[in-house]
């Protein structure tokens, strides 16, 4: 499922007709010496490359938060030494 589709609560399958199409898109600008991977419908995929990174965040602050929530919870799991 498309994870800006999933936060805005759409139906990916609706939003995008026959393409039913998700890529794995890699975001630079949201963590400090990493990527972070998205998923894509062909829509956002095509949105994001038309807009560009910033201004798609910008767009899309829902996805946004999500995104920061999930860097947190990396950063805690990549900080235990225990890796959990």
């Amino acid at each position: 499922m498309c994870e800006i589709c999933k936060s805005e609560g759409k139906d990916y399958r609706f939003v995008n007709g026959a393409k039913d199409l998700l890529t794995t898109q890699q975001l630079y600008k949201v963590y400090k010496n990493s990527v972070a991977p998205v998923r894509l419908c062909y829509i956002h995929s095509i949105e994001l490359f038309m807009i560009g990174e910033t201004r798609f965040l910008r767009e899309h602050l829902s996805f946004a938060r999500a995104l920061a929530t999930r860097s947190k919870k990396l950063s805690a799991v990549a900080d235990s030494p225990f890796g959990f």
